[in-house]
């Protein structure tokens, strides 16, 4: 009841706030990331991989928009997309781990702040995408490691060295002030890896990490760096009412799907990514 109640509550915001006309207007104007986003809301809702991991690649490297506008439309529509994935996986009481997401957020949320305040602006353009590559070449790794030796494991019971979880959290969070995501990313890629954690309970908990993350991360953009302009808003605008549908059912569906087919189409999702990203470096 509470994640439907949010999707209305969002929608009933995005018709007043526009009106009916203009709000499809919008919608029809940026109907290429709004496209975009539905299959980044349901990668996001359902992986541990961000909407940022299909919004900022098909961004920059297809839609020929910057990095840094790209990197704070991913932060803004993953507060949006990733709560509603947050509150289906909540409420529908999907497995996740809550000492890890709080130990994480400890780290990821002073880490995005840096990011964006003190590290984001003094990045080149291709230093981004690539910083980017390089998260999703760890979840591809981490994802193919599963795959091949993960079978038949015993999950830990107990978190050893706990302070690793707020210290990954912290770099994650940095990456994510840069690019729009890494802290789901790489405690995800630390849950299943050193803790042996359960794959789809660790990536709900990574869900519930980014939804965090993201929503401090435009908290700052809008309030204190002041870069949501009007070019973020209309992407937006375009994109919310599809993101608080796509991420909760990719939440609902990827908790009970076989993981083969999805761990194919991500695999194929970062070899695009790494590869457009392997060419602009050899241009």
């Amino acid at each position: 009841m509470i994640p439907l109640t949010f999707t209305l509550l969002v929608y009933g915001g995005w018709l007043l706030s526009q009106g009916p006309s203009a709000a499809f207007a919008n919608f029809l104007a940026q109907i290429s990331v709004a496209l975009t986003m539905l299959v980044g809301s349901f990668v996001a809702g359902g992986t541990a991989l961000g909407g940022g991991a299909v919004a900022f690649p098909v961004m920059t490297k297809l839609l020929a928009i910057e990095p840094a506008t790209a990197k704070v439309f991913s932060l803004a529509i993953q507060s949006f997309g990733m709560t509603a994935a947050a509150l289906t996986i909540i409420f529908c009481s999907i497995r996740y781990y809550s000492d890890v997401v709080w130990r994480a957020l400890l780290g990821a949320v002073p880490g995005v702040l840096i990011g964006l305040m003190f590290i984001a602006e003094h990045l080149p353009r291709l230093t981004t995408k690539t910083v980017f590559s390089l998260f999703l070449l760890l979840f591809a790794l981490t994802l193919l490691r599963l795959h091949f030796t993960h079978k038949g494991y015993k999950e830990s019971s107990q978190l050893v060295k706990p302070y690793l979880i707020t210290v990954v959290g912290f770099f994650g969070g940095i990456a994510s002030g840069l690019v729009g995501s890494g802290a789901d990313i790489m405690v995800f890629a630390l849950m299943v890896l050193f803790y042996k954690k359960e794959l789809k309970a660790a990536t709900a908990t990574s869900v519930l990490i980014m939804a965090v993350t993201s929503i401090i991360g435009s908290v700052c953009n809008a309030f204190y760096l002041d870069s949501i302009t009007p070019e973020v808003t209309a992407y937006l605008l375009a994109a919310i009412p599809v993101v608080v549908v796509g991420a909760p059912l990719g939440a609902y569906v990827c908790a009970r799907v076989k993981s083969g087919t999805l761990l194919s189409f991500l695999l194929l999702l970062i070899v695009l990514e790494v590869g457009f990203t392997a060419l602009e470096w050899i241009k």
